[in-house]
């Protein structure tokens, strides 16, 4: 029987992660397959009693479960319980345990960059995992904003930084600004952004956003000469340590990112 993998989530429309899971288990020669889980949310119990059932191997979680599952589980990771979300499940004897990749594969990409100040956008799992990682590396200044202000209030208070109004953010400035809201993703999001504003007064912009791969707030930083990150970078080191966890194996990050950034160019059907 073939072990089985996937990622839940609502929606899944812009998911790229059966494409890359798939591929790198063919590439390693592993015998396994990985699906894509759409489920709404009044099915989330029935979904997480099936992973037992069945059993699934491993889960990836994505928005808006990262946080909601974590009452399913078994047991959850030091660093998960920190975050407060949860965006892997590895089924180990039949007992469901919860870890978070995501603020490792967030850090990735900013290894030797120095940052003395932050903006994060967005108050979700993602986020969390964000702010976990630039508490790690010891940004000193770090603002969260979000269009619910309490819940941008309740990560301020958690992690010990400082919150910022919604309508406010178009006159902050900073080292590096961080989308980690779901504004500008392919499909009901795309025309979207989380920064209307004509000016940008950061020195890095950061989209968590991977498909597609420039999204009209990293166009719109690039045309001011600023440097940008993608979310393809963060997206693939979550997943690579996911895959490590699940498998004992790891692919390569530079394959990785090529094989994605065909597929993202050239929209192939199998992503979706």
């Amino acid at each position: 029987m073939h072990q089985a993998y996937g990622v839940l989530g609502y929606p899944l429309g812009h998911s790229l992660s059966p494409y890359l899971h798939n591929q790198a288990f063919q590439k390693l020669g592993m015998d396994r397959c990985y699906f894509k889980w759409e489920i709404k949310p009044d099915d989330l119990p029935d979904f997480m009693s099936a992973a037992r059932l069945l059993p699934l191997s491993g889960v990836s979680v994505t928005i808006p479960y990262k946080e909601e599952v974590m009452s399913f589980l078994d047991s959850i990771t030091g660093e998960a319980l920190e975050i407060g979300a949860v965006n892997t499940i590895s089924n180990e004897n039949n007992q469901l345990l919860g870890t978070n990749t995501d603020y490792l594969g967030f850090m990735a990409p900013l290894t030797g960059l120095e940052i003395d100040s932050a903006l994060v956008l967005g108050a979700g799992g993602a986020s969390r995992s964000v702010l976990y990682g630039l508490k790690k590396l010891k940004v000193p200044e770090i603002y969260i904003c979000n269009r619910n202000m309490d819940k941008a209030e309740k990560l301020a208070h958690e992690f010990n930084i400082h919150s910022l109004e919604w309508s406010k953010r178009g006159d902050f400035s900073s080292d590096i600004l961080i989308n980690t809201t779901p504004l500008g993703t392919r499909g009901n999001n795309e025309d979207k952004t989380p920064w209307d504003f004509d000016s940008l007064p950061f020195r890095i912009v950061y989209d968590l956003v991977y498909n597609p791969l420039k999204t009209r707030l990293l166009i719109q930083a690039e045309k001011n000469g600023l440097q940008t990150i993608s979310g393809l970078s963060m997206f693939v080191h979550q997943a690579r340590e996911q895959f490590r966890i699940w498998t004992g194996e790891v692919f390569d990050a530079d394959w990785a990112v090529g094989q994605l950034e065909v597929n993202l160019l050239v929209g192939k059907s199998v992503s979706r």
